[in-house]
């Protein structure tokens, strides 16, 4: 195949593409450093080049996640969070890396608390210890994007605060850029070196601070429910004898987190998924080794996987590879889930991926006379944005024959 494309590049630099060529020659050149294949839905090959070959991904890596968590957990998975009471009257928080708990999710415990007879906390603690201290993911930077968030057990928002910061200087002034989120003092602190504006921006490199701030927005909406909440805020773990008083389940089943990380492409949510899984394997603490385990095994055993590298679940690493015909592979494993994709220009259910010098696309599309074809795109050079797109059009014209 390699000295077919390189014969047909030469022929290509001898006489420039004219118009009667087939759209298989101006789409093997337009992949550029890349590789694309695509199959009907009973299999038969409408187009492949370099089908074999290993690219990076990018984030149609969130594909397997997806695939790999659906079938761990199933789709009516509700990731839970435990409440414990010591002797002491201290509130304990436990959580198992819920990468949907947002303000909403904790207003409500707040208020099931209190129903349940919650008067007044004498502080509270902050029980992380089901996922690994200090985790690292691979293709993460030390940067205040949301993207960059860090992972952990007991995170609320994304590990982000949202906020609108008025004036400068000693009378700036930070407010909640959300209704649902009241301002908190690690808001505040974060804000602190910001511009003046509305943004959000990502708690910062030390994992302790999520747990905090699922600590203080805790405490603001007890207080809304008209408990008492007095002493420190703390990490640690329910001491024998706590008494377990309530279970909070997220509202969101698996199959809405993941259409949730699919649709936004969210690398904290997926990380979160990815991490998940190899504690639900493995036992806590979650480790990015039990992760990738179970990811690998998924990939390998139930999809049919060789020769890959996986070591996250976002798509961030550089080191992941994989081929196209592997991603389609992929596609054909998720099809019974290919719902929970998102809609790209109306005619493709499919994710997208992109990084410096990558540019991804895979997932289905109808042909004209309604039968299900499954691609994959992956090019590994610097292009455009929005070229990943450019090629499917290319390829949805070619196989419909416009």
């Amino acid at each position: 195949m390699k000295k077919l494309f390189l014969s047909l590049l030469f022929s290509l630099v001898a006489s420039p593409l004219c118009a009667g060529d087939s759209w298989q020659v101006h789409f093997t050149v337009a992949l550029k450093n890349g590789g694309a294949y695509a199959e009907t839905e009973d299999g038969k090959v409408l187009f492949e080049h370099r089908g074999r070959d290993s690219f990076i991904p990018a984030s149609t890596m969130k594909i397997a996640t997806a695939a790999c968590a659906l079938r761990v957990f199933g789709r009516d998975f509700r990731f839970p969070t435990d409440f414990y009471l010591t002797k002491d009257k201290r509130l304990v928080v436990k959580g198992y890396g819920d990468p949907f708990l947002v303000s909403e999710e904790l207003a409500v415990a707040a208020a099931s608390l209190a129903a349940n007879g919650l008067k007044g906390v004498s502080g509270i603690v902050l029980d992380a210890s089901y996922f690994e201290p200090d985790i690292k993911i691979d293709g993460t930077a030390n940067s205040a994007n949301p993207y960059d968030a860090l992972n952990g057990a007991l995170i609320a928002n994304f590990n982000t605060v949202n906020i609108h910061k008025m004036g400068s200087g000693a009378r700036a002034a930070v407010y909640s850029a959300e209704s649902q989120t009241p301002i908190t003092s690690l808001a505040q602190e974060t804000a602190k070196d910001l511009p003046a504006g509305k943004q959000r921006i990502n708690i910062g490199q030390d994992p302790r601070k999520g747990a905090r701030y699922v600590g203080e927005l805790m405490a603001e909406f007890l207080k809304k429910e008209e408990v008492r909440v007095e002493g420190p805020i703390e990490l640690g773990t329910a001491p024998e004898g706590a008494q377990h008083v309530h279970r909070h389940l997220s509202s969101r089943r698996s199959e809405d987190v993941v259409r949730e990380l699919l649709k936004f492409s969210t690398n904290f949510m997926a990380n979160q998924v990815f991490l998940a899984l190899g504690a639900e394997r493995f036992g806590a603490p979650a480790n990015v080794e039990k992760a990738q385990t179970v990811l690998r095994d998924c990939l390998k055993n139930d999809v049919g996987w060789t020769n890959f590298h996986v070591h996250e679940g976002a798509g961030l690493s550089r080191k992941n590879a994989v081929t196209p015909r592997q991603m389609v592979e992929l596609l054909r494993y998720f099809e019974p889930h290919l719902d929970l994709l998102p809609l790209e220009h109306e005619a493709f259910r499919a994710k997208t991926g992109t990084l410096t010098g990558v540019n991804t696309f895979a997932g289905f599309f109808r042909k004209n006379d309604g039968k299900t074809v499954r691609f994959a795109i992956l090019v590994n050079a610097a292009v455009p944005f929005d070229y990943k797109f450019k090629l499917a059009k290319m390829l949805y014209d070619g196989v419909n024959g416009n």
